[in-house]
């Protein structure tokens, strides 16, 4: 029984992110925060945040971006995740003493409170989409401080599904470095701190969507693991001349249930397989890639769903075989700027 092993295509997606710390006495502190409209697919909602304007550029943590993308995989996978919520977000500001403050996780901005709140973003045409994480840290207490270097920690999430029960739950890993900036920072009493950080995923093409994390957020949007009842998913159809080739039909198809990731020359390399059984033999094999997307939003995980598709022809064996393996393989190169 003979095997052709392929990589279906090898999509690049550029990976960057930006950073701005500012400070505001705090009897000026609403005047900074705006409402900023945010996109997911097609639908809206509004975050308070400050201005994205005048923002630096940070450094992407390769390994740590890596090990972010391998923990969502893994949710996405097997549905597992040993996460701590109130620790799943933290921007780490270390002063010119060398002392550390830990702004964690936060549903909003409060007063005098430290922490950080969220808000995701995905948008675009199907060829290029764009995903979007803010992080926005504040320090409304008393403190002083002088600092001129933050780290980003964040963790990706998702929501489980009982097979059993229908109850759904929020499942996370543990935080890591995904960035980190020297920034100058001048914390006084009478002023309060917010630090803006976006991390962005730009040229993702729709079908491959579903690999992309989802942060923590207090507008709940999670991205769905395609494994169990009323999730994502994510299957490779080959039409094999003798059945229905659309996303409904019955060719002989099948999902993938792990994964690659390694760093490679300053890129982080992903491949996703997927075996798909074939009888007879040809000079071509067509290949169709569906894509269902969901997304919960809220606290009882309403959907958004996002459908999308790509197809392509590529080489099978030599023909004459009655019955033969596809190893395919979607690659998914994330460069980092």
């Amino acid at each position: 029984m003979p095997t052709k092993e392929t990589v279906i295509r090898n999509e690049i997606v550029r990976v960057n992110g930006k950073v701005k710390a500012i400070t505001v006495p705090k009897e000026k502190t609403q005047e900074i925060l705006e409402r900023r409209t945010l996109r997911l697919l097609d639908k809206k909602y509004e975050v308070l945040m400050p201005s994205v304007d005048n923002m630096d550029k940070n450094t992407i943590d390769l390994q740590g971006m890596m090990t972010f993308i391998q923990e969502y995989l893994t949710l996405l996978f097997t549905a597992s995740g040993p996460g701590n919520a109130s620790k799943a977000v933290q921007i780490v500001i270390t002063d010119t003493s060398g002392n550390k403050y830990q702004l964690n996780y936060a549903n909003t901005v409060t007063n005098n409170a430290q922490g950080v709140t969220t808000a995701i973003q995905i948008f675009g045409p199907q060829n290029s989409m764009t995903v979007q994480y803010y992080f926005i840290g504040f320090d409304t207490t008393n403190s002083s401080y002088q600092s001129n270097y933050l780290e980003l920690y964040s963790s990706p999430w998702a929501v489980y599904y009982d097979p059993n029960t229908y109850v759904g739950y929020f499942i996370y890993s543990n935080p890591v470095r995904i960035a980190y900036a020297n920034l100058s920072i001048n914390k006084q009493p009478n002023y309060d701190l917010f630090i803006l950080w976006l991390i962005e995923f730009q040229n993702v093409p729709s079908y491959i969507v579903l690999f992309i994390p989802t942060i923590p957020n207090p507008s709940r949007i999670v991205g769905v693991s395609f494994q169990y009842a009323l999730s994502s998913s994510f299957k490779v159809y080959v039409n094999n001349g003798n059945c229905t080739f659309n996303c409904s039909g019955n060719c002989p198809s099948n999902s993938p249930n792990n994964f690659m990731i390694s760093v490679q020359n300053n890129t982080i390399v992903l491949q996703i397989p997927v075996m798909v059984g074939i009888s007879g033999g040809s000079s071509s094999a067509e290949i169709l890639i569906c894509v269902k997307a969901n997304y919960g939003v809220g606290p009882y995980a309403n959907e958004i769903t996002f459908s999308s598709s790509y197809s392509t022809t590529i080489a099978p064996p030599s023909s004459g075989y009655t019955f033969y393996i596809l190893m395919t393989a979607i690659a998914i190169t994330f460069t980092v700027s």
